[in-house]
């Protein structure tokens, strides 16, 4: 494959991407994360200061408020302020789109970061195939399509590691400057990149038993001054205040609802069980033949211990809200399956590919466009009842319920949400709450997933005499609409 032909194949590809993901951006209510990410962004940018959540860097937020920075805000009341926010681009829900397409900025980036860090070890066309797998994969058009931090990492972390390599092969100033501007790019996505990218750099390191550290050290100096560029010169501990807070957040742990149980510590195999059912079965197929090929022939063994120290990491971690705290694993994991095709077109085993790679491309459009609740197989009928929150409902289908009872006539609506939308300002009916121990009077009751099913986690009791033996109408994925 030539050059030019490469650099045309991973741009269409990141198109393609892109334009599957805006297509959906409008389907779907305000996730329970993206006013809090927007509304940050919006006081950076018109406040210039960064006091609502020093959780996540500010690079992302900044670009998702960017089209709402005209905005004029007023009262105290955080929540209506948001709404407020929406609304200024002239309509609620298309001031939640405008934010949403920033993302589609990273999402393209991080196409690009795993085709770059492809193309330095294995050449031009398992570097195509590796951005194609990684592109195809529910997890990510889901999370490419809402405002919140999870793809920027990901983008942060692709091309922090593609930098990295080309660093690590041979450390010019040149290379060490644009190592500077990667890293510091990366620690501006997410607060988990730098325990993320330790690892990558660490095991690169390790394996080709290369240690620039005069250059690295210069490289990371660098990166810290971008990043107190981004904190308005001279407030970087604010970087510093927020990783504390992320640390502290992950000691203190939230609440989550795993395979029947609510707790709020977390448990060790939360993210290796969303990873199985959460990617695509040929793509799982493929990932684990690149694994056993990179221990068998031991090339591309960085990739494989990368992939798994990630994995340990974040199976340490008391943060189980959903496989978007791991999505940048993809990056190695889509590459050594792309070894994998790669490596077994020659042999026997060819027949195999173009199975593997149609199923996958099935996989991803009949996904579409729930990318978000979206499982494979693996899953059964009810992945609900594995894991909630960002892997099957974060409150997504509050529109589609909106539009339900417009079709239906519902004009009075008892409901138990889950997540951040403003009803008033989407024209739902006249909402009512739901008394999850007492049977409510006749009309119509709406219960989200991430509401129902932890309460009957925590209590057996809760909402029963609203859903034993009662069939519903199904609201996109994740909301029950019941007729009492």
């Amino acid at each position: 494959m030539s050059r030019a032909a490469f650099i045309a194949a991973v741009a269409a590809i990141a198109l393609v991407t892109v334009v599957r993901i805006a297509v959906t951006q409008s389907i779907f209510s305000p996730t329970y994360d993206e006013p809090l990410h927007v509304a940050s962004g919006f006081q950076y940018l018109t406040e210039h200061k960064y006091t609502n959540d020093r959780s996540h860097p500010p690079l992302a937020r900044i670009v998702f408020a960017w089209p709402l920075r005209h905005a004029r805000l007023t009262g105290p009341d955080g929540f209506d302020r948001a709404g407020q926010m929406f609304a200024s681009a002239g309509d609620y829900m298309r001031g939640v789109v405008e934010a949403r397409r920033g993302n589609l900025i990273f999402v393209a980036l991080a196409i690009i970061g795993v085709a770059l860090w492809s193309v330095q070890l294995m050449g031009r066309i398992a570097a195509t195939v590796a951005a194609a797998i990684f592109a195809l994969l529910p997890p990510v058009l889901a999370h490419g399509a809402l405002a919140t931090t999870d793809m920027a990492g990901v983008a942060g972390f692709a091309i922090a590691m593609a930098a990295f390599q080309w660093f690590l092969a041979s450390p010019t100033w040149g290379r060490t400057a644009l190592l500077a501007l990667a890293v510091g790019f990366g620690l501006l996505t997410k607060m988990s990149f730098p325990m993320f990218f330790a690892i990558g750099a660490g095991t690169l390191m390790v394996l080709a038993r290369r240690w620039p550290i005069g250059k690295g050290l210069a490289a990371l100096a660098g990166a810290f001054v971008v990043v107190d560029a981004a904190y308005f010169f001279g407030k970087l501990a604010l970087y510093f205040k927020g990783f504390r807070d992320l640390m502290n957040q992950n000691f203190n742990g939230f609440e989550a609802y795993f395979l029947g149980h609510v707790g709020s510590m977390g448990s060790w195999n939360y993210f290796p069980v969303l990873l199985l059912i959460k990617t695509p079965i040929p793509a799982l197929l493929l990932m684990l033949a690149g694994v056993a090929l990179a221990v068998r022939t031991r090339q591309h063994r960085a990739l494989a211990i990368i992939a798994g120290l990630l994995l340990l990491l974040v199976m340490m971690s008391s943060i189980n809200r959903g496989i978007r705290h791991v999505l940048p694993i993809y990056v190695p994991l889509s590459m050594l399956a792309a070894f994998a095709a790669v490596t077994l077109w020659p042999t026997r085993a060819k027949w195999a590919m173009p199975i593997l790679g149609a199923w996958l491309v099935a996989n991803s459009a009949l996904a579409h466009p729930d990318y978000l609740p979206w499982s494979n197989a693996l899953a059964g009928r009810h992945p609900e009842r594995i894991a909630l929150d960002s892997n099957f409902d974060w409150g997504q289908d509050v529109l589609r319920l909106r539009d339900e009872c417009r079709r239906r006539g519902i004009t009075d609506l008892h409901a138990a949400l889950f997540g951040q939308v403003d009803l008033r300002r989407i024209d739902m009916p006249a909402v009512q709450p739901i008394d999850p121990m007492r049977a409510g009077a006749p009309g119509w009751y709406a219960l989200s997933e991430s509401i129902v099913i932890p309460a009957q986690a925590r209590h057996r009791d809760a909402y029963r005499w609203l859903t034993d033996n009662r069939g519903f109408i199904r609201v996109g994925k994740s909301i029950r609409l019941y007729r009492l």
